[in-house]
């Protein structure tokens, strides 16, 4: 199997969206395309096997839902440390696929 590694239509199933308006349904599809780059990228024309498109279908399934999730916090999570401080977390949109993707090949090496 090559590419497409997840849909929006899966990301929409997976969070739980039974009736998506239009918006819902770009958003998806707008996650989806920009793990599908992530993923094309990684690869750079290696060829998975069918275990490791497993295991890439399913981080790039729990990637897109996040990515989706981040349209409710577009500027990531906000926290208040104990001296007032505030502390912004930020993610890589591959969080899952990184470690995946990195057992299969690494860009630049070779």
């Amino acid at each position: 199997m090559a590419a497409p590694y997840v849909s929006g239509s899966a990301i929409l199933t997976h969070v739980g969206v039974t009736s998506p308006t239009a918006a819902d349904t770009a958003w998806a599809g707008t996650c989806a395309d920009a793990v599908e780059e992530y993923i094309s990228w990684r690869l750079d024309g290696v060829s998975p096997s069918a275990g490791q498109e497993d295991a890439i279908i399913r981080a790039a399934l729990q990637d897109g839902a996040a990515a989706y999730a981040e349209r409710s916090a577009p500027h990531g999570i906000l926290t208040v440390g104990p001296e007032g401080d505030v502390v912004r977390l930020g993610r890589d949109i591959a969080r899952a696929l990184i470690p995946v993707l990195t057992r299969i090949g690494t860009v630049g090496i070779g």
